[in-house]
């Protein structure tokens, strides 16, 4: 990052990597340094930095990840990069204290259990990817584990399916299909195959970062991959998938075409009804007559 002349990175004697961010006070607020799992926090150090033939003493916050996972090394720089771009040059302890709360958030989630499968998430990502407008796709993408949708942009909805499987079987939740009235309702479906050497989520989520306009949306993009890998992060920097049979294989859908059962039919004690549909014989959408802003991102 050679265009970032105030904040040095380093590797510790365990061979992690460290920022170390300048800020233009001194700690005047008590701010406590933290220490987790992944990651550890430590505010206000005064540091000798070595250059060239002198040594010059100055106080950074430092942040350090703890793991030797490559994968892990990479997004955390990532990430750290993210937070000091959306800093003025030199920073207040208090405007960089928000940005190391939102990463120590971040961090926190890789010790809890997924929400979803790698599968799952590497599929949306896709869809993300090969969509007409990334940030508009990033702004809608679910932002908690109770969203109904995938997509979800106040009006119209999209829900990504994926099947490592021969055939096009999606399994569905009635409810899923039975979207509120004045709504529409994609489907997208794709065909996620694992493969020794192929593309990763983390691949995934670095193509849409470079598609980003809004580069603010980054940080939001990770979170919520975060969020829904939980401790399975580690995981997925090693699961590759076909990506050319995957793009191949996209299909979208009316909700409409595909069977449901309707409400009226189940009795009101039946609760989380479920069932596997296959797509095979059902047709797929070629264009949209009156397309939303949400669903022009597809076709």
């Amino acid at each position: 990052m050679p265009e970032i002349k105030y904040h040095k990175i380093g590797i510790s004697e365990l061979q992690y990597p460290m920022f170390f961010i300048r800020t233009v006070e001194k700690n005047k607020f008590n701010l406590i340094d933290c220490n987790l799992e992944y990651i550890s926090v430590q505010y206000d150090k005064k540091c000798q930095l070595n250059q060239g033939n002198s040594l010059i003493d100055d106080y950074y916050t430092i942040i350090s990840l703890k793991t030797n996972s490559l994968g892990l090394q990479k997004y955390f720089i990532d990430i750290v990069e993210i937070l000091i771009r959306g800093l003025p040059d030199i920073p207040t302890l208090s405007e960089l204290r928000s940005e190391i709360d939102k990463i120590i958030n971040l961090f926190t989630k890789f010790s809890v259990p997924p929400r979803k499968s790698i599968q799952g998430l590497w599929a949306e990502l896709l869809i993300i990817d090969q969509s007409n407008d990334v940030d508009y796709m990033v702004r809608s993408w679910h932002s908690s584990a109770h969203d109904r949708f995938d997509f979800n942009d106040a009006k119209d909805k999209i829900e990504v399916k994926s099947t490592n499987r021969e055939s096009r079987v999606h399994c569905f939740s009635n409810n899923q299909l039975n979207p509120n009235k004045n709504s529409n309702l994609i489907i997208a479906s794709v065909f996620a195959v694992e493969c020794g050497v192929g593309c990763t989520v983390l691949d995934l989520k670095n193509q849409i970062e470079n598609k980003l306009t809004d580069k603010t949306l980054s940080f939001r993009l990770n979170e919520i991959i975060a969020d829904t890998l939980g401790n399975e992060i580690e995981k997925c920097l090693n699961l590759f998938f076909d990506i050319q049979l995957a793009i191949d294989s996209i299909r979208y859908y009316h909700s409409d075409d595909i069977p449901s059962i309707k409400m009226i039919h189940i009795h009101k004690s039946l609760t989380n009804v479920k069932f596997d549909c296959d797509l095979a014989e059902i047709n797929s959408i070629s264009e949209l007559v009156h397309p939303s802003q949400l669903h022009s991102c597809l076709i």
